[in-house]
């Protein structure tokens, strides 16, 4: 069977949903004067959301200026809230029911990855941390759009290959609807305008080029491949086998003591939001995450 995703559907992302009581919260930031950093990390840790606001961002961006891959502030101010608001009071699809397609954990994953991918980023210096926790942050994003647009037949294939992505997932789903998820997460950011170096690393993190292919690309590929473990080891609060994200550490040069150092400092990130995105919880005021301390930055010189 066949079900070919419509491609028509994603650009802006307008197909990719977020949960419902988050859409609540951030209309009701649209009435108070929040300040726009604070607002900033509101948007920035919702997928859809990101990719939304960066797309719109970089729409209004002049050929051959440098785009937007982070939401921030001063992107928020170039935007204008008027325009802000109204691309955020665009009905949103529901969350989707696809049988097997934790949507919880994929919104937890996401965050959590996203936030490693940062931690990880800001140690190696690989690019601006701030568009690396954009890459983490989207780069399943094509995964939610499979559960959304399909959620009868890709739950029936998420029951036959589970949620890892595996080589045999990934293949089914290439077979079945045309393009896999991680393909899916690449069209989407370069829709969003996100630079092609950063869409090409997560379209191949799952098993970044190996030796033979060095360059900028595979190393953040590498990295992402290394935040998506640390998200794992995070929602697992830390149990299960350390080798496979040690094997991919090794290859960026930190050893097992540097990557326990860096997954400890993304667990501590992640905390920070764990809370607020338990569906059961009610959103606490406005905050923003903590950004890395200088104390952080002296432990990871000693391995840069």
């Amino acid at each position: 069977m066949s079900a070919h995703i419509d491609l028509a559907r994603l650009p802006g992302g307008t197909i990719l949903p977020s949960p419902a009581w988050r859409r609540h919260w951030l209309a009701t930031l649209w009435q108070q004067q929040v300040p726009l950093d604070e607002l900033a990390e509101q948007l920035g840790c919702d997928p859809a959301m990101t990719g939304k606001v960066i797309g719109l961002a970089n729409a209004g961006v002049p050929p051959g200026e440098r785009r937007h891959a982070a939401v921030s502030a001063a992107m928020l101010a170039a935007i204008g809230l008027p325009a802000l608001r109204q691309a955020c009071a665009t009905p949103a699809p529901p969350a989707p029911t696809c049988a097997h397609f934790d949507a919880q954990r994929y919104w937890s994953h996401s965050l959590a990855m996203a936030c490693a991918a940062r931690v990880a980023g800001d140690a190696l210096q690989l690019a601006p941390a701030d568009e690396l926790y954009s890459c983490g942050l989207l780069a399943n994003c094509g995964q939610l759009a499979l559960a959304t647009v399909h959620p009868q037949e890709y739950g029936e294939l998420l029951g036959q290959y589970g949620n890892g992505v595996t080589a045999r997932l990934l293949g089914e789903e290439s077979q079945r609807f045309g393009h896999h998820q991680l393909a899916l997460s690449a069209i989407l950011m370069r829709d969003w305008g996100m630079a092609d170096i950063l869409c090409d690393a997560v379209l191949c993190h799952a098993a970044p080029p190996g030796f033979g292919r060095a360059g900028r690309m595979t190393d953040l590929a590498k990295l992402l491949k290394l935040a998506s473990g640390f998200a794992d080891l995070i929602l697992r609060n830390g149990a299960g086998p350390r080798e496979p994200a040690l094997a991919t550490a090794r290859v960026l040069g930190l050893d097992a003591g540097h990557m326990e150092t860096l997954l400890r400092h993304s667990n501590a990130e992640w905390s920070e939001w764990r809370d607020i995105l338990e569906p059961h919880t009610h959103p606490a005021p406005c905050r923003t995450r903590t950004r890395v301390r200088p104390a952080a930055r002296q432990v990871f010189s000693e391995f840069i």
